[in-house]
């Protein structure tokens, strides 16, 4: 573990132009350590327009499917245009930014941290009643969103007292050649917070997880010395930027080293493989949902195949795990060279699964197939990588060893040796805003208490059992908490108690599910009959419509699939909380 850091004394951008003269020879590449290095004295928007300088004429952002591009000095001066249209904000404003990916994002986080302001991310499928606690839990007094997202907003906004500013995204004025935009005067603390991400908390009530500066590229430069980057590749960007995994990975990580991102319009199939091959995409992060949706699709492509190629690749496979089982060489990448080409995957230098646990028959099968395919692990309170899967020695089902600057153990393990994963490192956040209590509970003794439970083997690596906590991840890697949801039931006159869990589904995914207790007094006075004589149907014909009209407020993902009725209270221990083993099944 490095030291940390002492603060610096401010920095200006005649001391930005200084630092960029120092490293913009052609042959003096940026290495991983020299990356770090710059984490000392740099905040996110001063260490982008460093980067900048040195690679001006590589592309940096685009659109899946386009020629267009914007190049890295385009996308500093809208950076800095970004930054002088907001103004000189106060420290450490916040300014919320919804919007789906696309290229404009990137300048607009780069350019509120530019000209001061905090960022705050928001959820695009949050709906109107979750936008508002939003909006005001945070004190936003900005809002940019696009056109998709503005007549939402706008309702949001309505139904609150002193609501943010909303500006549509696209009247954002952009730089033009020539311009030479007014420079802001950013904090330049890297330890003043640049981000407020929403997670919902145990209690129903939202947390706010901090981020600063030195978090975020103390994480990016722990994968810059863990993985290989070469400026001018392609990285293939799917995920919702408001996720933490891919703000820091999919944004900020390729910006800091000469990359090109690509956006996906829509989040399907057909546009990531059409992204693929048309960019020639070299990295590609993405949630375990969507990779056993890629593999089945290659699988079930091979099955339509016919016969003779249907045998080749059975062959192909039998051959490729018989070698790798017998002397642990894989020669899929070999093997398997002519049927990459052909699905447009052959550019492909590393994929890389997060958010969620991974089958390890998926990372698997495609490492088989020659991908170098890697899995990691974090959170969004640590920036959010900790551990990553070493291409040169992959262990299937294992989410890797710890990056160089991150400290792992195991509190309190059982026989198993499977006890909660506590994590130590730069990246992890200070806490969450206005809330202490919590902050608490998840920092103790400098040791972030992740909720996970996991054990470690001799070689170090980390393996996930389960959780600790009764958080839901969705198939997609969304974080769903139970007592957000069951807040939610609760403001229902109709239902009395609530308790709400993951349930394993058809699919073998987990799926929210809820055991209700419903007010039969309530209930009697709106059906005008005696409580006892209320019937299951008429138990359902009431709290069905409330339900889905409640589920209606909440995001998709969130909406419960699996409703259990009961006729008494749920049984509880000596300080009335209700014993949920009892009734997740």
């Amino acid at each position: 573990m490095t030291e940390r850091p002492q603060k610096p004394v401010a920095l200006t951008y005649l001391d930005l132009y200084l630092i960029t003269m120092s490293v913009s020879e052609p042959e003096k590449a940026m290495t991983g350590n020299e990356k770090a290095g710059e984490t000392n004295s740099m905040i996110i928007p001063l260490r982008f327009l460093a980067v900048a300088e040195k690679f001006a004429d590589i592309p940096a952002v685009g659109m899946a499917g386009s020629d267009a591009t914007v190049s890295y000095r385009e996308l500093a001066a809208n950076v800095r245009k970004t930054a002088e249209w907001l103004g000189q904000l106060k420290p450490l404003q916040p300014i919320g930014l919804l919007s789906e990916n696309r290229p404009e994002w990137c300048k607009l986080y780069l350019g509120i941290l530019a000209a001061g302001g905090l960022v705050v991310p928001i959820d695009p499928l949050l709906k109107k009643d979750e936008l508002k606690r939003v909006f005001t839990d945070a004190h936003i007094t900005k809002l940019i969103a696009s056109p998709r997202y503005l007549e939402i907003s706008e309702q949001a906004i309505a139904e609150i007292e002193n609501g943010p500013e909303l500006v549509n995204l696209e009247s954002i004025p952009t730089a033009d050649i020539g311009d030479n935009p007014v420079e802001q005067n950013p904090a330049t603390d890297p330890d003043s917070p640049a981000v407020i991400i929403f997670t919902s908390g145990t209690t129903g009530r939202s947390k706010k997880v901090i981020l600063t500066h030195h978090n975020i590229l103390s994480d990016i430069d722990g994968v810059f010395e863990f993985l290989n980057f070469t400026a001018g590749d392609r990285f293939l960007s799917v995920l919702p930027l408001h996720h933490t995994f891919e703000a820091t990975c999919g944004m900020i990580l390729p910006l800091m080293n000469g990359m090109t991102v690509y956006y996906v319009r829509e989040l399907n199939s057909r546009e990531i493989m059409n992204g693929l091959k048309k960019h020639k995409i070299n990295y590609f992060i993405s949630v375990p949902l969507l990779y056993e949706k890629l593999y089945h699709g290659i699988i079930n492509g091979v099955k339509k195949a016919p016969p003779l190629k249907r045998a080749m690749f059975k062959t192909l496979c039998a051959m490729t795990k018989g070698m790798y089982a017998a002397t642990k060489v894989n020669i899929g990448n070999k093997l398997f060279a002519s049927f990459r080409k052909k699905a447009g995957m052959d550019s492909i230098k590393m994929l890389v699964s997060g958010g969620a646990p991974l089958p390890a028959e998926i990372s698997r099968n495609f490492s088989l197939m020659g991908f170098c395919f890697i899995e990691g692990y974090g959170l969004t309170e640590s920036s959010p990588i900790l551990t990553v899967n070493p291409y040169q020695k992959i262990k299937f089902g294992s989410v890797g060893i710890p990056m160089s600057n991150v400290e792992i153990k195991i509190d309190n393990p059982n026989e198993k040796g499977v006890g909660e994963i506590l994590a130590k490192g730069p990246m992890i956040t200070p806490g969450y805003q206005d809330n202490p209590e919590e902050t608490a509970k998840l920092l103790k003794d400098g040791w972030l208490y992740t909720g996970d439970l996991g054990r470690l083997d001799e070689e170090g690596y980390l393996f996930i059992m389960g959780r600790k906590k009764s958080l839901i991840v969705s198939a997609a890697g969304k974080n769903i908490y139970p007592e957000e949801i069951e807040a939610e039931l609760l403001r229902s006159p109709y239902i009395f108690e609530s308790l709400v869990f993951g349930k394993m589904g058809e699919t073998g995914r987990e799926e929210v599910s809820a055991v209700i207790f419903p007010d039969f007094e309530m209930l009697a006075s709106q059906l005008n009959k005696e409580a006892e004589n209320i019937t299951d149907g008429e138990i359902k014909a009431v709290l069905g419509p409330e339900i889905k009209e409640i589920c209606g407020r909440m995001a998709d993902y969130k909406r419960i699939k699996n409703i259990e009725y009961i006729r008494h209270e749920f049984e509880k221990t000596s300080t009335k909380k209700i014993k949920r083993h009892l009734y997740q099944k």
